[in-house]
């Protein structure tokens, strides 16, 4: 059997591939979230039973994965090229894995409902969610990007189900309405009756919608702290070159902080690795007197991003960390970045302390150590747990610090890797990485704050609204207030209740399909065996 698609066999699978994409920013288009999957869940329905029919399936779920993801993240290489040579394989790696997901995903759809006879519109979302759920825990490969749910980061009121069901819960509900679509359109095909599917697939679109417009409109909210989220806008080529990146940042930095009416601010909060120094190592006093001295000139804390060192002085270990800076200088634990960018700042599965890559000072590429403690900062009498770039993405993370009692969350990134400042060098990244911080606000019912060395920084409400965005690749400054809330979330309560249940649920499918499929072909090895008994005599 072919791997590649016969001629007409290739159009279904790609449509969804291209309809996924529009779901996610820049283009952020209602509709497909809503019926991306149709066409694919069409064409795996009507591909014969058997083998063939399942090769076929698969094949074509492979194909709508290449378009999916290949197009969605083909901003890696242009994020990671400048870090490492494994930019190109990384991002041809991840494809085609993810794109695995898809096909296995249409495999087991075909497998189930014909051997286990399951409605498409049980297996179809249950299957999706939990080939979702897997993706986002593979451990150190986890890459819990943008999945379906997350597709109404720019709807929050429809998405404001995510505080009982998270946003792999969203998933399941899209998947649910993409399915009753899907068998609408078999009817409609075989001649039946599609009044009553329309009237479901209409039921089960409105109530969730229902549920966020109520909890939109009732939500009470309360001012948690004024935040200041400072942009400095450093260039990726300068930020590579250590001693041009301090001193460019510091020169930024010290522009944008004078905009801070002293005293009119909690706390104020720098990106990512804005300082490409170790705080903590003495030969930086100087480099944390210029902090200290801004911090006193603000009359504020600062939040500044810079590396930290652990471990012995043989094999030290290096983090990408975020410390609290004073009056005073340095206090209270840093933040070390727990998911690190795979491939970036950390190879999976091997070592930090053995590999050899170090390139400048404190610059380590694929070398970074995982923080393992999730501290909480304090600041005017209001708590925060800190994200660090695309922990963003880790919906588990936000909920810890909100089970700690945090008021609010803070987010800082660099952003500068996904693209340059010309408009055609501009990658959909700058808009799809603020979009996960929507669905962390929502799912928690708490504010964020978000500083981005070249934008987009910005403020997200706990009903998931954003506000003070800045431009990109612009020096900036914004001031705001953050809010809160006194809820504590079914999520936030039960975590990922919905991708468990669906994951465990998927095994219970498949495995009733595969031993119904083992009963079926029972009498088939019986007809083998007893032919050759009676030629040998067996009764």
């Amino acid at each position: 059997m072919s791997a590649l698609p016969p001629r007409g066999e290739h159009l279904f699978p790609v449509l969804t591939g291209a309809l996924l994409v529009t779901a996610f920013p820049p283009f952020a288009l209602l509709l497909p979230s809503f019926i991306a999957l149709v066409p694919l869940l069409v064409f795996v329905a009507e591909r014969q039973p058997g083998p063939a029919g399942r090769w076929a399936a698969a094949r074509g779920g492979f194909l709508a994965g290449l378009v999916y993801f290949g197009l969605l993240l083909y901003w890696m290489v242009v994020a990671l090229v400048f870090y490492s040579a494994l930019a190109i394989p990384a991002y041809l790696l991840t494809t085609t894995i993810l794109a695995g997901f898809v096909a296995v995903f249409a495999w087991l759809l075909h497998f189930v409902r014909e051997h286990g006879r399951v409605p498409l519109v049980v297996a179809a979302p249950v299957l999706w969610t939990a080939a979702e759920w897997v993706q986002g825990n593979l451990g150190d490969l986890s890459f819990p990007w943008l999945g379906l749910g997350s597709s109404l980061a720019a709807y929050p009121v429809l998405a404001g189900a995510a505080d009982l069901v998270g946003s792999r819960g969203l998933t399941l509900w899209l998947a649910a309405v993409n399915a009753l679509v899907a068998e609408a359109v078999l009817r409609a095909r075989a001649g039946r009756p599609v009044l009553q599917t329309a009237v479901a697939t209409v039921a089960v679109a409105a109530m969730p919608a229902l549920y966020g417009w109520w909890r939109a409109e009732t939500l009470e909210m309360r001012p948690a702290a004024r935040v200041a989220v400072v942009q400095p806008n450093i260039p990726e080529d300068l930020k590579l070159d250590r001693a041009q990146a301090l001193d460019s940042s510091l020169a930024s930095l010290r522009r944008l902080m004078a905009q801070i009416e002293p005293g009119s601010v909690d706390v104020v909060v720098w990106p990512e690795v804005t300082l490409p120094a170790a705080l903590q190592h003495p030969a930086e006093a100087g480099l944390v007197e210029a902090v200290r001295e801004m911090s006193a000139q603000v009359r504020a804390p600062i939040i500044a991003g810079a590396y930290g060192l652990g471990g012995g002085s043989e094999r030290p270990a290096i983090y990408n960390s975020a410390f609290m800076v004073t009056e005073g200088g340095l206090i209270g634990y840093p933040y070390s970045k727990i998911h690190l960018v795979p491939f970036v700042e950390r190879v999976p599965f091997i070592d930090p302390s053995r590999l050899e890559a170090l390139v400048g000072e404190l610059r380590y590429f694929g070398a970074l150590s995982p923080g393992e403690d999730t501290p909480i900062m304090v600041a005017a009498g209001a708590s925060f747990g800190i994200l660090i770039c695309y922990e963003s993405a880790f919906a588990a993370l936000a909920r810890q610090y909100r089970r700690a009692g945090t008021d609010y969350l803070v987010n800082m990134t660099n952003d500068a890797w996904y693209g340059r400042e010309a408009w055609y060098g501009r990658t959909t990244a700058l808009w799809q990485h603020p979009a996960h911080l929507v669905m962390r606000a929502i799912e928690q019912r708490v504010g964020v704050a978000r500083a981005a060395n070249t934008g987009i920084s910005m403020f997200v409400d706990p009903v998931g609204r954003t506000y003070e965005r800045t431009p990109l690749f612009e020096p900036a400054v914004r001031v705001a207030t953050v809010y809160t809330t006194d809820v504590v979330t079914l999520y936030a309560r039960w975590g990922d209740w919905v991708g468990s249940g669906a994951t465990l649920l998927a095994v219970v499918l498949v495995t009733g399909a595969w031993l119904a499929a083992r009963e079926a072909a029972a009498p088939a090895r019986g007809a083998r065996f007893w032919p050759w008994a009676a030629r040998h005599g067996a009764t």
